[in-house]
């Protein structure tokens, strides 16, 4: 990878903090996405701990490697943050960015019984078979294993409920 690519990532990545922040589809600094810079996706850029989100710009963000379990123990990583998309970025190099999130309508769909969106119509029906749902919720997702377990769920899924 080209320098310029990985400052183009970075500077996208950012702006992408910015307009969920703008948009208010965040959790000040509770969500945190990443983005691939290796070919293999185990390089990766992920926002630092405890930064909101309308405040991170390129140069905050972590260059992080999914192989090297020392940036787990990293003080500026969050906990949750690196057990998630580490485990992602390590197992489906093909997934290039990972946006973790809590909108409203998303986590109240969550909370149902049966959380599945039916194809009922247009807007709908583009999500049939593309959305994977995780019905064994048990809490934060801070170890390597549940992250493993959440990377399974979207082998071949894009979205994650």
């Amino acid at each position: 990878m080209r320098d310029s690519d990985e400052e183009q990532i970075r500077i996208d990545l950012a702006a992408t903090f910015r307009i969920i922040a703008h948009l208010g589809m965040h959790e000040a600094v509770a969500n945190h996405f990443s983005a691939a810079l290796s070919a293999d996706g185990k390089t990766f850029l992920l926002n630092p701990k405890w930064k909101h989100f309308s405040r991170i710009r390129a140069s905050d963000l972590l260059v992080l490697n999914a192989d090297d379990e020392r940036c787990a123990a990293r003080p500026d990583v969050d906990a949750t943050a690196w057990a998630i998309h580490g485990q992602i970025h390590q197992r489906l190099p093909d997934v290039r960015v990972v946006l973790h999130l809590h909108p409203v309508y998303t986590t109240s769909l969550a909370c149902l019984a049966t959380p599945q969106i039916l194809p009922i119509d247009q807007n709908t029906a583009r999500y049939f078979n593309r959305v994977a749902v995780d019905t064994l919720y048990g809490g934060m997702a801070d170890t390597a294993a549940e992250g493993a377990r959440l990377a399974g769920l979207l082998a071949d899924k894009r979205r994650l409920l």
